[in-house]
C-alpha cells in the first residue's frame, strides 16, 4: 500500500511539471542537469526491534541517524539521488524466556532514488521519492550470560520518502524530510522497518 501511494505521489508531481516550470527560482536547464551535495541528521527508529513478546527490560528502538547525498535534477521536477545512511543502533537488556538477553544491532546502507518536484512559492518545493536501499546490519546477541552470537547480513530493501526544502540562496537550500526502508535485515532473526527523520543543507549548481 505505501509504495502505491508513493507511486501515486511521483505520477502527481509529474503532471505539475508545466505549472512549476514558472514558478522555481533559477531554473534554467538549458545547460543540462543542476548537480547537488548534501547531508542530513536526525532520527532514526527500528520499529520491530521492540515487538517481542517473551521479552521484558529496557529496549531503545531510536538513535541519532545521519546521512550524505547527492544528485543531479534534469528539469525543475525530476531527478536522481545517491545517499550513504547510517541509521545508529537499536538495543535490548533483559529477560527472555526465563534467559537474560542483551542485543545490539546496527545498521548502514547505500540508497538510490528517483525524486520527483513541486512547487509550492517561489523558494518552496515539496519532493518524494521512491527507490531502493543495499543495507548492512550488525547484530551481536547473548543469552543467559553465554556465547555471543553474530549476525552480520546485507540485502536491498525498497525505500520511498517525501518532504520539502527552502531555497536559502541561488546555490544553498535548506530541507527536511521522512524516509521510509522496508524489510531491513530481512531473511535473518531481526527483520524490521526503518524511518529515518532528518533535517539538512545542499549546495546546488541551480
Amino acid at each position: 500500500m505505501k509504495m502505491q501511494l508513493a507511486w501515486g505521489l511521483l505520477i502527481g508531481l509529474a503532471s505539475n511539471a508545466h505549472a512549476g516550470d514558472s514558478m522555481m527560482m533559477g531554473s534554467d536547464f538549458t545547460n543540462g542537469p543542476k548537480l547537488y551535495v548534501g547531508a542530513s541528521a536526525g532520527s532514526s527508529k527500528l520499529g520491530d526491534t521492540c515487538n517481542d513478546p517473551f521479552f521484558s527490560g529496557n529496549c531503545n528502538d531510536q538513535d541519532f541517524a545521519w546521512k550524505a547525498f547527492g544528485g543531479a535534477r534534469f528539469d525543475p521536477m525530476v531527478g536522481v539521488e545517491l545517499a550513504y545512511y547510517d541509521l545508529g543502533s537499536s538495543s535490548m537488556n533483559g529477560i527472555t524466556g526465563g534467559s537474560t538477553a542483551k542485543l545490539d544491532s546496527s545498521t548502514t546502507g547505500t540508497g538510490i532514488t528517483g525524486v520527483g518536484y513541486v512547487p509550492i512559492t517561489p523558494q518552496i518545493e515539496a519532493f518524494g521519492k521512491v527507490g531502493a536501499i543495499a543495507w548492512n546490519n550488525k547484530t551481536s546477541k547473548t543469552v543467559g550470560g553465554g556465547l555471543t552470537q553474530q549476525e552480520d547480513s546485507t540485502g536491498i530493501s525498497p525505500l520511498i520518502g517525501g518532504g520539502a526544502q527552502f531555497q536559502m540562496n541561488s546555490n544553498l537550500h535548506l530541507r527536511g524530510e521522512w524516509e521510509h526502508m522496508f524489510n531491513i535485515g530481512s531473511d535473518s532473526a531481526y527483520e524490521t522497518d526503518a524511518d529515518l527523520y532528518s533535517l539538512g543543507l545542499s549546495y546546488s549548481t541551480l
